[in-house]
């Protein structure tokens, strides 16, 4: 059966109903099954977590052949998706009235204009997508190793002497320039053993810290691989995973810490990723250090700047080097700065990233304006009835111009399902240990700004479309 207002379109938009032949059926079938093997094929060739090197090139060859086939897939096989999909992000437009089904009507009777159209802007919206899911991932990361190697603001270490108990007293004193101030002692030369049996290499000695992560606030920050940082306490360890698996460890398990003839029994609370805070292998609690017969002296500390900006920092730095004095071998490293170059790195290359594939989605945006301004010229009969039987210049304008945006809608739906995937593989493969971090108020800002780029491609065409008389439109020829 076909509708008055479909019967007055023509021939060739008419025809668009009748999907794709079996040769492209088949053809796009064979792109589909090929993308998801190569996607199957990245996924198993993912590093794993005991994995010490790593080489990312096949990996990445076969995620950028799966998503050149998907994208091939989906441009033969798009007239018969855009039905479905427009049955789901039209639903709400169709509950609105008559303006709203005849909107969706429009797209849906033309599936390959709305497929060839709506392909490209998933092109886009994938890659915008995937660019700024990766970059959140890497956002993450990054605010987890600084969370290891600048936990705070400030630090003050020796050059392996212990920090002179004066250093530390004004420092804790400075509370107007230094929100906290966390003293630790610091050893390189701690063994892990099992019974009398030392674990790991024959000559393994770990770097072991009893740094309060409590006390910091980028503790949060911090990834566990196993078990809880909550469990640390006297006789429960944290290892980092090189450590871990250097002694063949796990969280859980039970061993000792040996340190010049002294031994103390630990359990191990949890596993860290990497290393832990200031590249430590073992963080411990100050009774296990004080067991093993380590000085009492510190070795070293950090601070946090009360302020913020840059005049917090600046009030920071000034009240730990007075703090200093004039000790010898006592130094101050602003880790703050670190911190604020990686957050500019990492956020220049996003930025970067997202403005060239950004080319993409312009060029679909033009593309949905040049569809909906020869949808206009092809229906033009009927909107001339759409007229004659009372629609007004300006429910006209409304119609067309939604259905422009139905454009942007499909293609984001359908970018945004290839690109969270596609990221999350494309992060993975890398081998950073990047956690798949998926912004959730970026993604729907994509999604509005893409209907709303779409949707304002046809005010123009909408509104040439209501300018024209009924009678003339009528009588345009089919």
């Amino acid at each position: 059966m076909v509708s008055p207002l479909e019967a007055l379109r023509t021939a060739s938009t008419t025809s668009g109903r009748r999907g794709i032949g079996a040769l492209r059926l088949g053809f796009g079938l064979l792109l589909a099954v090929g993308a998801v093997l190569a996607a199957v094929g990245t996924w198993h060739q993912l590093p794993t977590p005991e994995q010490e090197s790593f080489d990312p090139t096949t990996p990445l060859l076969l995620l950028v052949a799966s998503g050149a086939l998907a994208f091939f897939a989906l441009v033969a096989l798009g007239p018969l998706l855009v039905r479905p999909v427009l049955a789901v992000v039209g639903w709400p437009l169709r509950q609105l009235g008559p303006l709203g089904r005849m909107s969706v009507g429009g797209i849906g009777g033309a599936p390959r204009r709305a497929a060839a159209v709506s392909v490209v802007v998933a092109l886009g919206v994938t890659l915008i997508s995937g660019v700024v899911i990766g970059g959140a991932s890497l956002k993450v990361l990054t605010g987890r190793e600084l969370a290891l190697s600048a936990p705070t603001d400030f630090e003050v270490t020796t050059n392996g002497t212990p920090l002179p108990a004066a250093v530390v007293t004004r420092a804790e004193e400075a509370r107007g320039a230094l929100a906290r101030v966390v003293p630790y002692r610091r050893v390189g030369d701690v063994t892990l053993l099992r019974g009398a049996d030392p674990l790991g290499d024959a000559e393994s000695a770990y770097s072991t810290t009893d740094l309060d992560l409590a006390a910091m606030p980028s503790t949060k920050d911090l990834d566990v691989a196993e078990g809880s940082l909550a469990d640390r306490g006297p006789g429960r360890i944290v290892l980092g995973s090189w450590v871990a698996r250097n002694a063949g460890l796990r969280a859980g398990d039970t061993a000792t810490l040996a340190r010049a003839g002294k031994t103390v029994d630990i359990r191990v609370a949890a596993v860290l990723p990497d290393s832990g805070p200031l590249h430590a292998g073992i963080l411990t609690d100050p009774a296990d250090l004080d067991g093993l017969g380590v000085p009492t002296a510190y070795t070293g500390l950090l601070a946090d700047a009360a302020g913020s900006g840059e005049d917090g920092r600046t009030a920071g730095v000034r009240a730990l080097r007075q703090a200093i004095g004039g000790s010898d071998g006592v130094g101050l490293v602003v880790l703050a700065d670190e911190r604020d170059r990686n957050d500019t790195l990492v956020s220049s290359l996003v930025w970067i990233a997202v403005g060239l594939v950004s080319l993409t989605v312009l060029i679909a945006v033009v593309g949905v304006g040049s569809t909906t301004a020869l949808s206009v010229v092809e229906r033009v009969r009927e909107s001339g009835l759409l007229r004659a039987i009372g629609l007004s210049r300006t429910g006209l304008r409304t119609m067309l111009t939604v259905e422009s945006g139905l454009y942007g809608v499909i293609g984001a739906t359908v970018g945004l399902l290839l690109g969270i995937p596609y990221a999350w593989l494309a992060v993975q493969t890398l081998g950073i240990n990047a956690p798949l971090t998926v912004p959730a108020l970026p993604l729907v800002g994509l999604f509005v700004t893409l209907v709303v780029l779409t949707a304002l491609a046809g005010v123009l065409p909408a509104r040439r479309a209501s300018r024209v008389s009924p009678v003339v439109a009528l009588g345009a020829d089919g």
